[in-house]
């Protein structure tokens, strides 16, 4: 019956929108809307999956070698479609380990787009900024860092401890994605990002992409 229903909802996409509304805790109302058999998972002023930010981040990873990688760290999951980005990447036969602050988000990941954990994919329900300082030294070749409250990045991502310990888990000469906005200039500890991060051993690259994202390709210098 499930099927049926997800087949007669597909077909209706193809003549008007179809949009579901869900409240989660962190990042108010969120809609997964079906267009023409393509669903997309949305806050009020942004794309959290499957749409433009899809698009950001499949760019992003050109920059990042993500087919030698071995161990991937995603910070906010979303609907999961950085993962399906990978999966579909050639020669990508990496492990996957997704952490997402929302347990609604979790489960929308799962419901809507299929995205759970597996094998290959370990989802972790929790507060990355408290979950990085837990993580093995040296435990991730590639880390993707996306990480928004509709369009707000927390303000952990100010604070140079965190950058201290993504610079301790990610190997050397390991790749660090980082996507934020082009309109707020990101600080650490009151300092320039780019210029913190080549003082804390990291080669920068800056992408900007569809005129509101601004990509940070970071890797580690051995």
């Amino acid at each position: 019956m499930n099927q049926l229903l997800a087949s007669l909802r597909r077909i209706v996409s193809y003549a008007m929108p179809l949009t579901r509304r869900v409240k989660t805790a962190y990042s108010g109302t969120v809609e997964i809307t079906m267009d023409h058999g393509h669903k997309t998972l949305d806050t009020a002023h942004a794309n959290y999956s499957y749409g433009s930010l899809q698009r950001v981040l499949r760019y992003g990873l050109q920059f990042t070698q993500p087919e030698t990688a071995k161990q991937v760290l995603v910070l906010g999951l979303g609907g999961g479609s950085v993962v399906e980005v990978l999966r579909k990447t050639p020669a990508f036969k990496g492990d996957i380990t997704a952490v997402e602050l929302d347990p609604v988000i979790v489960q929308i990941a799962d419901e809507e787009f299929n995205v759970r954990s597996d094998e290959t994919l370990h989802i972790v329900c929790a507060d990355a900024f408290a979950w990085v300082p837990t993580a093995p030294e040296q435990s991730f070749d590639l880390i993707i860092i996306d990480l928004f409250l509709d369009l707000t990045l927390p303000t952990g991502l100010s604070s140079g401890s965190f950058w201290e310990h993504i610079a301790r888990v990610v190997q050397p000469n390991g790749r660090v994605l980082f996507n934020s906005l082009t309109a707020n200039s990101v600080l650490i500890d009151q300092q320039p990002a780019d210029s913190y991060w080549a003082q804390h051993g990291f080669e920068v690259k800056e992408v900007e992409v569809e005129l509101l994202n601004l990509l940070y390709i970071l890797r580690r210098v051995a």
